[in-house]
């Protein structure tokens, strides 16, 4: 069988890498030849022949040759790969994001496709994705949120492998996309109060989150994972940041936030009754996070007593138009709740709105029990 990979012989169908070491480099190196097996596949056999002669010769071009383990030189020339979940956790260890959606949108298609190299994945692993989804009463916008996740991760991993490839994920389709969306209305001036007097004649610690969230423009999310570390009565700011506990949901969601009005009364009640915990509602602390989703759901079961159809994020939604009724800045409205701004690049330049700068536009709006 005649085969023409430059240095190798085949051997009972293996190709085995054999090569004579030039004779200047010979002492340096410690060997006359360089002889190991390779692969019984062709292509992979001249692919892995081809990156160990570049290795080889740039050794023995150096002034001084030294011995090498060939084996682990061969190691290093052979093409790396990450299977889906290994390239997940890579991506989480150098990204500090909420990990939660990312590691939905990877268990769905693991379900589909299964655990694979990144770079076998295919546009039909991508379209079946969205059918098994959709068929699962995903809506569009969740499906949309899944795809984007599994395509920075892909792309991620595709870029640190130096693969060359279309992403599967890229400009994916969804049909019908948006046509089941439900428009939730922002709370009027109305509801907002019925919901504070509520949350204060009920005088938990769990319902007073709500009048926090009205106030802030926070994400559930935010407010449930703080620590009084975050909160400086005094001062009247919140701080939002990262920790160990709560990631965040974006580089743009750490920021410093006024406390105005009902929200700012609802962390002095929880701070005089605090039973010394860091966390200012413990009541969520689990061993490594906070159970927002626990939270949103029994805060959603009494705002749909007291406003049908509206939920906790609303209040992001409410602050926005709050602000805008007052004709705040739209990129001032987007520093307050955390939000990437829309205005282009130059809006990201330096360091933004003071916190004394929003808190005039924050205390237009600021309701109170």
């Amino acid at each position: 069988m005649i085969h023409k990979i430059r240095h190798t012989t085949l051997v009972r169908g293996t190709y085995h890498y054999n090569r004579r070491v030039p004779d200047h480099a010979v002492e340096g190196f410690g060997s006359r030849y360089v002889r190991l097996p390779l692969s019984r596949d062709t292509e992979q056999a001249a692919m892995l022949a081809e990156g160990l002669s570049s290795a080889l010769d740039g050794i023995w071009s150096s002034p001084s040759v030294r011995p090498v383990d060939v084996n682990k030189l061969l190691e290093r020339v052979k093409p790396h790969t990450w299977d889906l979940a290994s390239c997940l956790d890579e991506y989480l260890r150098l990204h500090s994001i909420n990990e939660k959606p990312s590691r939905l949108a990877v268990d769905a298609l693991i379900r589909v496709a299964g655990n694979k190299a990144i770079d076998t994945y295919t546009r039909r692993d991508a379209r079946d994705l969205v059918s098994e989804l959709r068929k699962h009463g995903n809506k569009t916008a969740t499906v949309r949120r899944r795809i984007q996740s599994l395509h920075a991760i892909i792309e991620f991993g595709m870029v640190e492998l130096e693969v060359d490839k279309r992403n599967p994920f890229s400009r994916l389709k969804i049909p019908q996309e948006g046509q089941d969306r439900h428009q939730r209305l922002p709370f009027s001036t109305e509801q907002i109060s019925e919901i504070y007097a509520w949350a204060i004649q009920r005088n938990k610690d769990t319902s007073l989150i709500l009048p926090v969230l009205g106030e802030t423009g926070a994400r559930l999310a935010e407010v449930v994972g703080l620590r009084w570390y975050d909160v400086c009565l005094h001062s009247a700011t919140l701080t939002i940041a990262p920790h160990p506990l709560r990631r965040l949901k974006t580089h743009s969601s750490a920021r410093v936030v006024p406390l105005v009005g009902a929200g700012a009364e609802a962390l002095s009640i929880l701070k005089a009754r605090s039973d010394g915990s860091p966390y200012v509602f413990p009541r969520w602390k689990r061993d490594d996070h906070f159970a927002a989703t626990h939270a949103s759901n029994t805060l959603n079961k009494a705002i749909k007593q007291l406003a049908p159809g509206q939920t906790c994020h609303c209040f992001r939604h409410t602050m926005r138009d709050r602000l805008r009724s007052v004709e705040a800045p739209l990129d001032l409205i987007d520093q307050v709740g955390g939000w990437t701004t829309r205005l282009g690049t130059g809006a990201t330049y330096g360091r933004g709105y003071s916190v004394a700068h929003m808190r005039t536009w924050m205390e237009k709006v600021a309701a109170i029990f």
